[in-house]
């Protein structure tokens, strides 16, 4: 049996204490020249078992093929099914968090047009929703090829979170798949999304709308990570996002090397913005989230000075004597404690020592 045909077909039985079937569901779409996987995709929305309150769909292509399949799916659907073509480009982050301002639901699941979801995927994580304190809830998918057959490389390792996770427990950099994502809606409205921070991995670009969904939800609440496949991650030649290769020991080691003074700077100015984003927390927020974006403004402003502490001391300027001070001062107060818990981890602090003994420089 072919993989999509075993996908379709699974079917859960169990007791679920926790109505599902009341839950308000937007599916936010972002769509660019669609036509040759979008009916797939849409096919498998209509197919699940707690059909969403609307699908918005935001179109960016520059002829009308997209357009047409969404338009033909949405006479043949019991939900709402709006769809918007964009008078310019806007390209992939832009034209998402414009389809997600569009969505009216409690809850916004982020969806890939090239992708087939398990008929149970919104019911199984809308159950992870029955706690209030749940910001976000990302899945496991099955990576496959463009004919939807499992790849040799699938692997659960881009997924490394599992279970709960309260409040900064979590890397603030980590790469979210947006594919696997459903989110609060209200997070949008607590912390403004315009005029964001530089992306801190890709400078020169704002922060992606996955990335600022991990930011806003991570800082806020809790999130959930469920192992459940729930998704075909279809790659192929036109992926806007992918799957990236495994890097072994070795690339680590050598990407790492390479991160010097200037990429420290920016990870600082990205941590920075971040804080500045959370001081101006809406005033109609809950007290409760109010209060934890104050606790997160402080965590980010303080993780901003360890990194440029950090960067200062990859400077060709900085003297021997004044790289010992710096990491000594970074030591005693924390930073390198793990990654999860607000720190740069063991990791660096070896880089650090390593860095200062032989006098490295990075710019």
């Amino acid at each position: 049996m072919h993989c999509y045909d075993k996908f379709r077909a699974r079917t859960h039985f169990r007791f679920d204490p926790y109505d599902t079937s009341s839950m308000d569901i937007s599916i936010a779409m972002a769509a660019y020249k669609g036509e040759r996987f979008l009916r797939e995709q849409l096919d498998s929305i209509a197919r699940q078992t707690l059909l969403p309150s609307e699908l918005i769909i935001t179109d960016d292509s520059p002829d009308s093929g997209t357009h047409d399949i969404a338009v033909e799916f949405a006479r043949s659907v019991p939900f709402p099914v709006r769809i918007v073509r964009n008078e310019r480009r806007l390209g992939f982050h832009e034209n998402f968090f414009k389809a997600i301002s569009l969505c009216r639901g409690e809850f916004v699941a982020f969806c890939d047009q090239d992708d087939v979801w398990t008929n149970d995927k919104l019911e199984r994580i809308a159950k992870e929703f029955a706690d209030p304190d749940v910001m976000l809830v990302v899945h496991g998918v099955k990576v496959v090829d463009a004919d939807l057959n499992v790849r040799p490389d699938n692997t659960a390792a881009h997924w490394s979170y599992r279970g709960v996770h309260e409040p900064l427990t979590t890397n603030p950099w980590y790469v979210l798949f947006g594919m696997s994502t459903v989110v609060r809606r209200s997070i949008y409205d607590y912390i403004d999304w315009h005029d964001r921070p530089e992306h801190p991995v890709d400078p020169g670009y704002p922060t992606s709308h996955d990335t600022w969904a991990w930011f806003v939800a991570t800082s806020l609440g809790k999130i959930f990570a469920i192992t459940d496949e729930l998704a075909l991650y279809r790659q192929h030649e036109n992926n806007s996002c992918g799957v990236s290769a495994d890097r072994d020991m070795g690339e680590t080691v050598k990407r790492s090397r390479s991160a010097g003074a200037a990429h420290y700077r920016r990870m600082a100015m990205a941590a920075s913005g971040r804080a500045e984003k959370l001081r101006q927390v809406s005033p109609r927020a809950p007290a409760q989230i109010q209060q934890r974006a104050v606790t997160a403004a402080k965590y980010y402003r303080k993780l901003g000075e360890r990194l440029r502490r950090r960067a200062n001391l990859y400077s060709a300027a900085t003297a021997t004597l004044k790289r010992v001070n710096t990491v000594f001062r970074l030591l005693a107060s924390g930073a390198y404690q793990p990654i999860d818990k607000g720190g740069l981890g063991h990791r660096a602090l070896l880089k650090d020592v390593h860095a200062t003994v032989f006098h490295v420089s990075i710019e």
